[in-house]
């Protein structure tokens, strides 16, 4: 199975693009694709990040990784849309998120919040795919230990 990779970059307040893409994924409702999301950092301001000390830290990547996963059917059983975070944020970072004013939208289910594997949320039925993609931005903008510059990168992945 083969997969297309279709990148869009964008800023903060230009989600337009991202959104029509991610309501296209969400009307075949069959689960071939999903939507990546990523600060772009320069190498230059990208942390270093060692091979070993990854593998004996508890803590997520440096540079957080978001996924938007639409609603889709799965053996009969629809699964709800989904929305993950991978992150060096550490342990709790939903409370984190909190306290700095990203608040997890009205009828999401936290499924996990993890220090390695991260948060993952269930999205209620009928979500607004940019509710979605606003609070991936605004959460990775808060987990992150150096500053970003405010440009973004989506990776649309979808199987033929």
């Amino acid at each position: 199975m083969a997969l297309d990779k279709r990148p869009i970059r964008f800023e903060r307040l230009a989600l337009e693009e991202v959104v029509h893409e991610m309501l296209t994924l969400a009307a075949r409702g069959d689960g071939s694709g999903w939507i990546n999301v990523q600060p772009l950092v320069a190498d230059e301001d990208r942390p270093p990040e060692s091979p070993i000390f990854k593998l004996f830290t508890a803590k997520g990547p440096a540079v957080p990784l978001g996924t938007w996963v639409p609603g889709h059917h799965y053996r009969d059983k629809w699964q709800p849309a989904s929305v993950g975070l991978q992150h060096a944020g550490g342990r709790h970072a939903a409370k984190l998120l909190e306290e700095r004013g990203v608040a997890e939208p009205d009828g999401w289910n936290r499924r996990q919040d993890h220090i390695k594997r991260g948060l993952v949320y269930e999205l209620p039925e009928g979500q607004d795919p940019r509710v979605a993609l606003e609070f991936l931005v605004d959460a990775m903008a808060n987990l992150v230990e150096f500053p970003l510059s405010g440009r973004w990168q989506a990776m649309v992945l979808t199987q033929r």
